[in-house]
């Protein structure tokens, strides 16, 4: 199934969770872009005080998450996956809710590191959404396929940002992102 066809269709994604496992999360290359990304992440640091996964689905991903972190929360769009994923990961809090008002779900609440693993490309509005997510933690790491991140990349560069070892698959690319605080920065 096209992930461009759910492009700002948060209804059609929920109806995509009537099954189990849309996107085929469960696939030798989902499982090696999950194993990647924790990878990744743990070279930047080996463990984090609280992760939040943006897009976590029915939890396949934040499986491979949880090695990192003792409190892993996850939000999803669909109560169907969020389900799913608390039964996969009994250990994570999890939520339903759109990506637009994952502040206010949170109220406050600071994490060490936030995950936007292949999820920003539903966002009504990144531009906007992407400040609400930095002002919510030190760091925040974005992964994107790399067909869909030629539109997206300017947004991931400046100020705090860095490119990240990249993920590959067969023919499957994917670009890794990294924002960190000021206050990250200056600890390092």
């Amino acid at each position: 199934m096209s992930r461009t066809a759910f492009t700002k269709a948060y209804g059609r994604i929920r109806m995509l969770y009537s099954i189990e496992d849309p996107w085929q999360m469960s696939s030798p290359k989902e499982q090696h872009r999950f194993q990647e990304t924790v990878r990744i992440l743990s070279e930047v640091q080996p463990k984090y005080s609280s992760i939040l996964e943006l897009g976590c689905g029915e939890g396949h991903q934040s499986q491979f998450l949880g090695t990192l972190t003792d409190q892993l929360y996850g939000v999803d769009i669909s109560p169907k996956a969020v389900e799913r994923a608390a039964a996969r990961c009994p250990e994570g809090k999890f939520q339903a809710g759109e990506l637009e008002a994952v502040a206010t779900m949170f109220n406050g609440q600071k994490f060490d590191l936030i995950t936007a693993c292949e999820v920003l490309y539903y966002t009504k509005d990144l531009a906007e959404i992407l400040p609400t997510l930095q002002a919510m933690t030190h760091r925040l790491f974005v992964s994107n396929y790399k067909p869909r991140n030629e539109h997206m990349r300017a947004h991931f560069e400046g100020n705090g940002w860095r490119a990240l070892d990249s993920i590959s698959y067969e023919d499957v690319d994917w670009e890794c992102r990294l924002w960190e605080s000021e206050e990250v920065t200056i600890e390092s």
